[in-house]
C-alpha cells in the first residue's frame, strides 16, 4: 500500500520542491506566496501535483502567520497524511508542529523538514527590542523542529465533569443563552458558576429564569450574586473561589465554544501534563451562533509563553479563555485586578510561565469571541495596563536591565501613534474652537487624542472624556471620564469619536444637542 507524502514550502523553493519530489512517490505539493495565499505555477511541472487548499475563511492579526496558520487548520481538518515534509523557511512548518505534539489526530505524521532557515534572524536581531514581525519570524523558526520531551508521571485522564466553567455576567442577557448552549453541548456533567456582577434587578431575575431553561439541563449552574460592582477580572476571581472543581475554565457571556473545545483542551492538559491550555481564538460579528466551518472572522494566534521577548511587544502567550489547573491559578493569586482593566489574561500566563509552569497552546480556534461595540479590550488604557507587565519582567531580569521592559513597550507605544490622523483634528476643530469639546473614547486612541489637544489649549476648551468604563476609571490626564448616561452636554457641544470601530453606532446614541460630531478616518 503507497503511503501519502506533502511537501509544504514557499515559492521560491520551487527547484528545492522538485528535487525532492523526485526522490520520493506519491508526493503532492501545497506551496505559499509571501502574502501567505496559495500559489501554484502557471504552467503544467512534470510529476508533481500541486493542491489548492480553501482560503478566505480568516484574516489574521499577524500578517506573518497567515500560511502557517492556514496550512495547520487545514492539516487539522484533513489528517491523512503519513510524511509531511516542511520547509525550515519564516516558521511554515511551526503550527502543524504543535497539532502533531498535542492533538491525537495528528499525532501519526511523520513529520520531516527540508530548506534552510531565512536571513530573517540577522533582520530580528538588528532591531530585536523594536520590531515584533522579526521577533516572531525568528522564534518561529528556531523552535518549529522542536520535539517535547517525554513526560514521566503523566497525571490521568481528565473527564468533562472535572471542569468548571467561569462566566462574569453584567446586565448582557442577550447573548447568555446562545453562550450557554455552546457549553451545554460540551458534554454532561459540567459546572458552570456565573458571577452575577451588579447588575439590575430586571436582569438578575432574567438570569435566575434563563438558568432554569431544560435546554441546559446536562450543566450543574450556580449563580455567584455581587451586589457591588467587581469587574470582569474580579468576578472571575470569585468564580474560581466557589467551586471545588479540580480545572476551571474562563468564558466570557456573549462567547462561544466550539463544539469538543473543552474535551480536546482536557485531553491536551493531561498528555502534556500541562498546567494551563490556551487556544487560537476569532473575533466574529453577529447575535447569533458562528458557523465554525463558513464564518469569517479574525484569527488570532498564540505560539508560546516562554517567548518572553516577544511577550514583551504582544501578547503570544493567550486569552482569558484558557483552561488551568485551579491549583496553578491559585498559587498565582488568580488575576491581578488594579485601576485599568485589561490584559490581565496576558499578564497572569506570563507569571505562570517566568515560575516555570507549562503552559500549552493549541492552535485551534476553538472560542469565537463576539465583536461588539462595548467589549471591554476596547476600552481598557493599554499602556497603563501594560505597566503591570513591567513588575514580571523585574524578577527575571538582572538589576541593570530592569528598566528595559517600560523601554521597549514605550517606544512601541510610540511608534503605533496615529500622529497624522490626530493632526488633522486641528483642521477639523478650528471652524468649532468656540465651542466645548468632549471626547469620545478612553483607550489608547482617546489618550492620543486627549494628548495632542491639550497643546491646543485654551484655544480648545476639552470638557470631559465619556467612556462605558468610567466606573473603573474615573480621570484620565486631568481630565473627568464619565459614562455617556451621566455626561450633561453643554450647548453647542462637539464631540470627537476616538474610536476605531462601531462609530456610527456610537453616533447614533449622542443626543440632538450635539452639534457637530468628528469621527477619525483611520
Amino acid at each position: 500500500m503507497n503511503k501519502s507524502i506533502l511537501i509544504v514550502g514557499w515559492k521560491q523553493e520551487l527547484e528545492q520542491v522538485e528535487s525532492l519530489v523526485s526522490s520520493l512517490e506519491n508526493a503532492q505539493v501545497i506551496l505559499f506566496d509571501d502574502e501567505g495565499l496559495v500559489w501554484a505555477p502557471s504552467k503544467k511541472v512534470d510529476n508533481i501535483e500541486f493542491l489548492v487548499i480553501e482560503q478566505g475563511q480568516f484574516t489574521h492579526r499577524d500578517s506573518s502567520l497567515k500560511a502557517p496558520s492556514e496550512i495547520a487548520l487545514w492539516l487539522y481538518k484533513n489528517p491523512s497524511f503519513d510524511t509531511i515534509y516542511f520547509s525550515r523557511y519564516a516558521g511554515l512548518g511551526y503550527f502543524a508542529n504543535v497539532l502533531h505534539q498535542t492533538v491525537e489526530r495528528c499525532m501519526y505524521w511523520n513529520i520531516r523538514w527540508f530548506g534552510c532557515h531565512s536571513v530573517q534572524q540577522d533582520y530580528a536581531n538588528a532591531k530585536r527590542f523594536l520590531d515584533k514581525n522579526g521577533l516572531l519570524l525568528s522564534y518561529l523558526e528556531k523552535h518549529q523542529e522542536r520535539k517535547r520531551t517525554q513526560l514521566k508521571n503523566e497525571r490521568s485522564q481528565i473527564n468533562i465533569d472535572d471542569v468548571s466553567v467561569i462566566i462574569p455576567f453584567h446586565n448582557r442577557i442577550d447573548y447568555l443563552p446562545l453562550t450557554l448552549l455552546s457549553v451545554a453541548q460540551q458534554g454532561t456533567g459540567l459546572e458552570v458558576v456565573i458571577v452575577n456582577d451588579a447588575s439590575s434587578q430586571l436582569e438578575r431575575e432574567q438570569l435566575a429564569d434563563l438558568v432554569k431553561d431544560p435546554r441546559f439541563s446536562n450543566l450543574h449552574i450556580k449563580i455567584i450574586d455581587s451586589k457591588t460592582p467587581l469587574g470582569a477580572s474580579n468576578a472571575r476571581n470569585k468564580g474560581a473561589a466557589n467551586t471545588n472543581r479540580d480545572y476551571i475554565f474562563f468564558l466570557d457571556d456573549d462567547d462561544i465554544l466550539a463544539p469538543d473545545a473543552l474535551r480536546l483542551c482536557c485531553d491536551t492538559l493531561s498528555r502534556e501534563n500541562a498546567d494551563v491550555v490556551t487556544v487560537a481564538f476569532c473575533f466574529f460579528d453577529g447575535d447569533g451562533i458562528p458557523d465554525f466551518a463558513n464564518e469569517k472572522g479574525m484569527l488570532i494566534q498564540f505560539h508560546d509563553a516562554k517567548d518572553w521577548s516577544s511577550a514583551l511587544l504582544y501578547n503570544c502567550v493567550g486569552g482569558i479563555s484558557a483552561l488551568y489547573r485551579k491549583v496553578a491559578f491559585e498559587q498565582a493569586k488568580g488575576f491581578q485586578c488594579g485601576e485599568f482593566a485589561g490584559e490581565e489574561d496576558w499578564q497572569l500566563i506570563l507569571k505562570l510561565s517566568f515560575t516555570g509552569k507549562n503552559i500549552v497552546n493549541i492552535p485551534l480556534p476553538f472560542l469565537w469571541y463576539r465583536n461588539t461595540p462595548f467589549s471591554l479590550s476596547k476600552k481598557m488604557l493599554r499602556y497603563e495596563s501594560r505597566q503591570q507587565l513591567f513588575a514580571l519582567y523585574e524578577s527575571v531580569l538582572p538589576e541593570p536591565l530592569v528598566a528595559l521592559s517600560e523601554f521597549v513597550t514605550s517606544t512601541q507605544h510610540m511608534q503605533k501613534s496615529s500622529s497624522d490622523e490626530i493632526a488633522m483634528l486641528g483642521w477639523e476643530l478650528y471652524p468649532y474652537r468656540e465651542n466645548p469639546v468632549y471626547i469620545y473614547g478612553g483607550g489608547e486612541l482617546g489618550r492620543n487624542v486627549l494628548t495632542f489637544l491639550k497643546k491646543l489649549e485654551p484655544s480648545i476648551s476639552i470638557e470631559l472624556i465619556i467612556d462605558r468604563n468610567a466606573l473603573f476609571i474615573k480621570e484620565i490626564m486631568g481630565c473627568k471620564v464619565v459614562a455617556l448616561d451621566k455626561c450633561l452636554f453643554k450647548d453647542n457641544a462637539v464631540v470627537v469619536i476616538a474610536s476605531l470601530s462601531f462609530v456610527d453606532e456610537i453616533a447614533a446614541q449622542l443626543p440632538s444637542s450635539v452639534s457637530h460630531v468628528i469621527k477619525l478616518k483611520k
